[in-house]
């Protein structure tokens, strides 16, 4: 009589009963299977739920980084409420540079106002100047004309 063993996929569990020379393919994931360090006849004196706990016991123990997988949907979950905050927060950050891109433009545009109206002003304050002065050789020269009409009078006599 040959001798049945217990197997388990260490991929997702499933368990079945086959002859240890047979190498094993899960029925359900298509991943090889392990055999479990159990006697057939004991494992079979197990309730279901004691079969489980048996298996993932194994399952924890041949895998590591499995209660990281069982973890896993949820730490993906948190991945994409994760990309949906940072999403968010790159829509949030585009209209802030818009706005701030708006306030440039404008701040821009006020500098340069300033600096024409600065360039204006500075060139009629020139001119006016330039007319003061002039102004105030005109002045002056009417004020030196009698002054010299005085003068070549006063030689004359």
């Amino acid at each position: 009589m040959w001798e049945i063993s217990v197997f388990y996929c260490s991929n997702c569990g499933y368990y079945a009963f086959h002859q240890p020379s047979d190498v094993q393919v899960c029925q359900k994931c298509s991943n090889p299977m392990t055999l479990l360090n159990m006697h057939y006849q004991d494992f079979m004196n197990l309730n279901y739920s004691q079969r489980d706990l048996v298996i993932i016991q194994h399952m924890l123990q041949a895998s590591p980084t499995l209660s990281a997988a069982i973890a896993a949907p949820r730490r993906l979950y948190y991945k994409r409420e994760l990309v949906g905050a940072i999403t968010q927060q790159v829509l949030e950050l585009e209209q802030e540079i818009h706005e701030l891109n708006e306030t440039i433009e404008w701040m821009h545009s006020i500098i340069w106002e300033d600096f024409y109206t600065k360039h204006q002003l500075e060139e009629e304050i020139r001119q006016l100047k330039d007319t003061l002065k002039a102004k105030d050789r005109i002045i002056r020269s009417i004020h030196e004309k009698p002054n010299r009409s005085r003068q070549k009078h006063r030689r004359r006599k």
